[in-house]
């Protein structure tokens, strides 16, 4: 059976942490996709994307500049 690829989204609301507010489910480009589906199948902890760090076994995204500036992070099967 082929390996399920995936699709990644981070929670683009206002406030990702407040269980109160929505989550608004964002899907990252296609590339940025691909690279952080092929880090999610090597097993590895982390894909660098341009801007952002994500950390796969957390599930959360980390702004390179600003570990402060994180957002959570999931995955769906295509």
């Amino acid at each position: 059976m082929a390996e399920e690829n995936g699709q990644w989204f981070w929670n683009a609301s206002a406030n990702p942490f407040d269980k109160n507010t929505p989550a608004q489910w964002t899907p990252y480009n296609s590339s940025d996709n691909d690279k952080i589906e092929q880090a999610f199948k090597n097993k590895q902890n982390k894909a660098d994307l341009s801007h952002h760090t994500i950390h796969l076994n957390d599930r959360m995204q980390v702004h390179k500049s600003d570990f402060n500036k994180q957002r959570p992070v999931k995955r769906e099967a295509k």
